[in-house]
Parts: structure tokens; C-alpha cells; sequence
């Protein structure tokens, strides 16, 4: 990333590269999917949102911006461009390696999916370019550690983050179809067939999880299902929390377009998961919002010169922060079916 590139701290938000048991999944069993499979296999080959991602289509802002909301509008660019850079990279090196592994069709699969991120990212780094930052993600890419994952790890957490995705952009488009004059940008104008692309990935998540049927079985499954579940949309929470200046900026209201994600999320996952947090008990939408609350107060903390006052606030909040963590992960849950 060219020093020209702001908005990407080191902290526990900033997105990450990947990588994974693919000698594993090289040993995934199709058989009792393989109807499901081809059907997504020949959609993605059909590529329908090829001609809705026109690399000459004007990506200018069409409004001035304060400086406060410039910097919003990138820090989301910046770090949704580098998601996307991610995702592909790890998709490539699936592709690249199931085909060594003789395991042609998953191999393709894998290509595509890496297709459709390559042009998320293409699109939004060139939404980048138009506001004067550089990045080059490459060489970003080559400074970053990779960090490592079971295979079972991967399948849970990347079919929650195509899901949530998927709801994030489709849930920012209506809202804009609704007061279109906080589309700033013809980069929103994408997010269809964006959401599109998210909710195909997560579909093949979900036959690739059915095809290992331990992993979603008996304890195991009820397990990583409230971890995983929880740790996405704790995730989301702080995200958005972080990034409350870029969807006021849009007109939405961050706690409301928060709760609509995670319990749009949480209904699609029934669809994978043999478990789902029980939303209709209050109170995991409730340590959310005390685990934001603790959040933003650390955030302005860490501000703040040193002082023995600030330290001991600061451990007080952690401690919030982690009971509220630890009551939502253990919050209720319900079977699926």
C-alpha cells in the first residue's frame, strides 16, 4: 500500500489473508451433493452479472463532501476493497491447488468465485483512484502475515460472511432506492448485482458444509454454530460501529440497520447451521448494544493521554466488554428445522 493509502489501522477489525487444510478439502465427497453442485457450478459459468459490472462506468462521486465524511467514505473503501482482495487470493489458492489435486470441477468453482472478488475489489479500488489513493494490494498482500485455518473453520466463517454480506449491500440498496438522494455515488448503483455474487458464494459454502456431514452434525455442529454465529456478528456490530459516519452519511440509523443484518443473517443460517441464536430473547441484542457502548467509550479513550485514571477506566470497560462478550456468546439458541 502506497503511503498515500490512510484508513487501515493494525487492530482486531482490519481485514486479513487467509489460507486453509485445502489438502482437506481436496478430499471433499460431492456425491450426496452433486446435483446441487452443478447447478451452482453452471450458474456461476453463465457469469449473469458479467455485463452488469462495466469497467467504463463512471465511479465518480457526484456530490462535494466535508473532509469528516471524505474520510468516511474512504476508510470504507480502503478496507472493503482489501476484504475483497482477501477473499480472492484465498479462492485462487483453492482453485490453484484442487486442480493439482485432480479435483477439476471444485478447482473451476473456486476460479470463479475468485473472478467475481477480483472484480469487487477491481471496482472498488478504482472508486479509490477517483478520490487519490493508491493501493497496491499486491504488495500489501506480500506484507501481511497469512494466517492459518481448519478447514471447518473456513467453511463456517466464510459462508457467514457471503450470507451477512449479502445482506449488508441489498439492506444499503433499498434503503437508497428510498432516499436516493443520499446515493452519493454510482458506486452504490453495483450493489445488486454485488449482493447477487455474495449470496451465490454463500450458497456454495452451504453445499460444500452438507458435504461434510460431521461437521454439522451432533455437538460439533451445535458448537460452531454459536461460535461462529457469534463471532461474525459481534464483528459486524463493531464494524459498523466503527464506521457509524459513513452510514449516517448514507441516512441510516447504524443500530437499526445492525439489528436488520444480524437477524436477517441469523434467519438465512438456518438454512446451513443446525442451530441459530434465539432473537426473540432480547438480551443478545442487548449485550450488543453494551458491547458497542464499551467499544466507542474505549475508542475515546484511547485518545486520551496516559493517565493512572484513564488505565484503570480502561480496564473496567475490558471487563464490561468481555462479560457482555461471554453472556451473548452462551445467549439462547434454537434447532433449525
Amino acid at each position: 500500500m502506497t503511503s498515500s493509502a490512510p484508513h487501515l489501522r493494525e487492530d482486531l477489525l482490519t481485514p486479513r489473508f487467509y489460507t486453509t487444510e485445502i489438502e482437506k478439502a481436496a478430499k471433499t465427497n460431492l456425491e450426496g451433493a452433486r446435483q446441487r453442485f452443478d447447478a451452482l457450478l453452471a450458474e456461476m459459468q453463465a457469469d449473469h452479472n458479467r455485463d452488469h459490472f462495466d469497467r467504463r462506468a463512471p465511479l465518480d462521486r457526484l456530490q462535494a463532501l466535508s473532509q469528516e465524511e471524505k474520510e468516511a467514505y474512504e476508510s470504507y473503501l480502503v478496507r472493503s476493497c482489501v476484504s475483497e482482495f482477501s477473499g480472492f487470493l484465498l479462492f485462487k489458492e483453492l482453485s490453484r491447488r484442487l486442480k493439482e489435486a485432480q479435483r477439476p470441477e471444485m478447482g473451476e468453482l473456486f476460479q470463479l468465485m475468485a473472478r467475481d472478488e477480483a472484480r469487487h475489489a477491481g471496482f472498488l479500488n478504482r472508486a479509490l483512484v477517483l478520490e487519490g489513493i493508491e493501493l497496491d494490494l499486491p504488495q500489501l498482500s506480500g506484507r501481511r502475515p497469512v494466517t492459518w485455518f481448519p478447514l471447518s473453520w473456513v467453511l463456517y466463517s466464510v459462508y457467514l460472511s457471503e450470507k451477512i454480506g449479502y445482506w449488508r449491500y441489498i439492506l444499503i440498496k433499498r434503503h437508497l432506492d428510498g432516499h436516493p438522494g443520499n446515493r452519493f455515488a454510482p458506486l452504490f448503483d453495483f450493489f445488486e448485482p454485488w449482493c447477487q455474487d455474495e449470496n451465490r458464494h454463500g450458497d456454495i459454502f452451504n453445499v460444500l458444509l452438507q458435504c461434510w456431514p460431521k461437521m454439522t452434525q451432533g455437538l460439533r455442529g451445535q458448537l460452531l454454530s454459536r461460535f461462529f454465529l457469534w463471532s461474525v456478528f459481534l464483528t459486524h456490530s463493531l464494524t459498523v460501529a466503527e464506521r457509524s459516519d459513513f452510514y449516517e452519511l448514507l441516512g441510516m440509523d447504524t443500530r437499526h440497520f445492525d439489528d436488520a443484518v444480524i437477524e436477517a443473517t441469523n434467519r438465512t443460517a438456518r438454512q446451513a447451521f443446525p442451530v441459530v441464536f434465539n432473537l426473540s430473547d432480547d438480551r443478545f441484542l442487548a449485550h450488543r448494544d453494551g458491547l458497542v457502548h464499551c467499544f466507542q467509550q474505549l475508542q475515546a479513550l484511547a485518545t486520551q493521554d496516559w493517565s493512572l485514571q484513564r488505565s484503570f477506566q480502561s480496564i473496567a470497560l475490558k471487563l464490561q466488554f468481555a462479560g457482555h462478550a461471554i453472556r451473548q456468546l452462551f445467549n439462547p439458541m434454537e434447532a433449525s428445522q
